[in-house]
């Protein structure tokens, strides 16, 4: 697959999210996640993934995000190229999805840093106020 393809499937995947998310979807999406976790822990012993979580996944199945490290309260996510080709909205909620994962996972998470997987500079830093670049 070209990278191109790769990353519009990333968007699509993303904008979809969001706009399941929208106040008019909120009955369906309770009804199908509680259908989802039913199946989910009757045939498997381990907990069910929050659609952040698998969020998460697919952009390093993708390879916009190199790797995670998940050390102390400050995270460090790597990205790759495909990352600054993306618009910069959906960065935004790239980073929006991130920061509720982290914070899911680890409520005293208050902000996570971004690195180049290849050059290895920070790239900035996001928070509750939003992204800030370096």
């Amino acid at each position: 697959m070209s990278r191109n393809v790769i990353l519009i499937a990333a968007i699509v995947v993303i904008a979809g999210y969001f706009y399941m998310k929208s106040s008019d979807k909120q009955q369906e999406i309770i009804s199908s996640q509680t259908t989802q976790r039913e199946v989910t822990t009757e045939g498997d012993s381990k907990p069910a993934e929050t659609e952040d979580e698998i969020l998460v996944e697919n952009l390093i199945k993708e390879g916009i995000v190199a790797r995670i490290e998940e050390d102390g309260n400050t995270p460090k996510v790597y990205v790759t190229a495909d990352f600054y080709r993306i618009p910069s909205v959906d960065k935004k909620n790239i980073l929006i999805v991130m920061y509720k994962d982290f914070q899911s996972k680890n409520p005293e998470v208050t902000s996570f840093t971004v690195y180049d997987d290849k050059s290895g500079d920070e790239v900035g830093t996001y928070d509750s106020n939003g992204f800030t670049e370096k």
